[in-house]
């Protein structure tokens, strides 16, 4: 009952506007092809409309005191803020059968955080693919957990119109690891993969980290992932899980603990 009016309300704010105004976008807001094809392969989807998924990216700066300021990610990103917080609740009520609406609520604001979801956006890489001015881009816009959070938000309003519900449902529960991943877990690195990137990229650059799937174990309905990841080609972590995504969390924490941040030791101790 609550899911259906959800989903009512959702359909009601999505409208058509943003699907005709992101086909009618100007040169000045495509993304370069290649962009494209990175960010659909990393979230598994292919996009109908390009304009629409570039009108996602599209920072509020970009189009300041122009005619085309409607053709920013705002839109979008309320947009998606309710496919997400939908997505969310449906999932902590079928997964946490005996918990009451109050920590309920309470664990669904820890994963709507702006900060958890910029870095979900990170590990897409979202703040490669931001359409800024190259003087915001200087002054790292590209890198700010607000314009993060809020390009995460309009990228899953761009996929809930491009496609429906369903698959929007399962790209948000893929990249949130089917909430098996606690939020904010005490002396735990939410999100292992990104502070590794952190640590690697100034040192060894982009394209430093691989991760590579060694072996499966298991039935088809119940299986293991095994990876490795690697650091500028040196073997760095292994990690075992139910999803690839999860089995590289694992190894990237243990990759962690080869490249410790000094100030974040002496302050663990």
């Amino acid at each position: 009952m609550v899911a259906s009016k959800l989903k009512r309300l959702i359909k009601s704010v999505s409208g058509n506007p943003d699907r005709k105004s992101a086909r009618r976008g100007s040169k000045a807001t495509e993304l370069p092809a290649k962009h494209i094809r990175q960010l659909e392969r990393s979230l598994g989807y292919t996009f109908k409309d390009k304009h629409l998924l570039a009108q996602s990216l599209t920072h509020p700066s970009f189009l300041l005191n122009t005619r085309d300021q409607l053709k920013n990610n705002q839109r979008l990103e309320f947009l998606g803020d309710s496919v997400i917080q939908l997505v969310l609740t449906e999932k902590l009520y079928e997964k946490h059968p005996n918990l009451r609406e109050g920590k309920l609520t309470s664990m669904r604001s820890g994963y709507a955080r702006g900060d958890y979801m910029a870095r979900i956006a990170r590990e897409l890489r979202l703040g490669e693919f931001l359409i800024l001015k190259p003087k915001d881009r200087k002054s790292g816009v590209a890198e700010n957990v607000s314009a993060l959070g809020d390009a995460f938000e309009a990228l899953i309003g761009a996929v809930y119109l491009d496609s429906d519900f369903e698959t929007s449902r399962k790209i948000i529960l893929a990249l949130y690891n089917y909430l098996d991943t606690a939020a904010t877990p005490d002396g735990v690195v939410a999100n292992p993969k990104g502070k590794l990137q952190e640590r690697i990229q100034p040192l060894h650059g982009n394209n430093a980290i691989v991760y590579k799937t060694t072996g499966q174990t298991g039935s088809a309905q119940d299986r293991t992932f095994h990876v490795t990841v690697y650091c500028a080609g040196q073997p760095e972590g292994h990690g075992e899980g139910r999803t690839k995504k999860e089995a590289e969390e694992k190894a990237a924490r243990q990759a962690l603990e080869h490249f410790q941040d000094p100030v974040e030791s002496d302050s663990q101790r």
